[in-house]
């Protein structure tokens, strides 16, 4: 999914108001005991927390650069699905030799299937019923392949390899012409596998629990090396600096996991449709769905 341009505080705070929150309370009694109950022992080296600081820096931006690079890995790989599945059904109408009607048919079959697979690869990855839309594009026969199999979008797409090599022994795609179009379906199970990858490759979680107990360590000290030289300012400033930390931390986590339906996981099924209405439009179909419009914010 993909959030629009609308501002929510609570969309900003649900995921680490927790934490925010505690750290602030301790960072009051840390004054209060510092100041009122003379516990002056928990003084703390600014020297010390600003080295911790800067290495937490370091850690954070190389945690949310590498989370990044999954999302926008999986992004780019639904680009190229977007273009490949063009590609496909424009490469069908070009290079399929028959009388028109049969034709027409033909390019129908692959552009319907080839919209199957994208919606059932979208519903695969999230793990949602992998046949809702996909079943309205399937034909009875086709319907019970894909469903008797493990992985139903390889499935369908071994449905539209069957369509092509079926044509090519018939005479009714030249061979030079056959091959471009394998590759075009080739380049279309190499992005489901790079997706595939992405959805199940855990980010190491050993890393992550090591940036969330660095965090945890710099906010405990953090308060000791700031309230004996500014006093009561420091409690609205560890809330800062601790929403800082906690929020790019939260970034990270988000964007680690492109396919798992928050908001802002890739738009998959807004891209689909959008597949779905180029295709139509390509083989000329009478009834043309319309556009996924966003919804609280949130397009699909």
């Amino acid at each position: 999914m993909y959030v629009k341009q609308v501002f929510s505080v609570w969309r900003l705070l649900k995921g680490i108001w927790a934490g925010v929150l505690a750290v602030t309370a301790y960072a009051t009694l840390v004054f209060y005991l510092f100041s009122y109950q003379q516990w002056h022992f928990l003084s703390f080296p600014i020297s010390i927390i600003t080295i911790l600081g800067t290495a937490l820096s370091l850690l954070l931006g190389f945690r949310t650069n590498s989370a990044y690079d999954r999302w926008w890995e999986a992004r780019k790989s639904w680009g190229e699905i977007v273009n490949d599945s063009r590609t496909l059904v424009r490469q069908s109408k070009a290079f399929v030799s028959a009388p028109e009607e049969e034709k027409d048919a033909i390019i129908s079959n692959i552009a319907h299937l080839q919209i199957a697979w994208c919606y059932a690869l979208t519903n695969s990855l999230r793990k949602d019923p992998v046949l809702v839309y996909a079943d309205l594009h399937l034909n009875s026969e086709e319907h019970n392949y894909a469903a008797a199999q493990d992985n139903i979008p390889n499935a369908i797409l071994n449905l539209i390899q069957f369509k092509m090599a079926d044509l090519h022994r018939g005479g009714k795609i030249e061979t030079l012409l056959y091959q471009n179009i394998d590759q075009t379906i080739q380049r279309l199970c190499d992005s489901m596998g790079k997706c595939e990858r992405i959805k199940n490759t855990i980010f190491p979680t050993q890393y992550s629990f090591f940036v969330l107990l660095v965090i945890f360590i710099f906010t405990l000290i953090l308060p000791m090396g700031l309230v004996e030289s500014i006093g009561r300012i420091a409690i609205p400033i560890t809330f800062i600096i601790s929403f800082l930390f906690f929020y790019v931390e939260w970034i990270a986590y988000i964007l680690q996991n492109p396919f798992e339906n928050s908001p802002n996981d890739i738009p998959m099924t807004s891209l689909s449709r959008s597949i779905e209405i180029n295709l139509l439009q390509l083989i000329e179909a009478d009834k043309i769905p319309e556009k996924i419009l966003p919804k609280n914010g949130v397009i699909m």
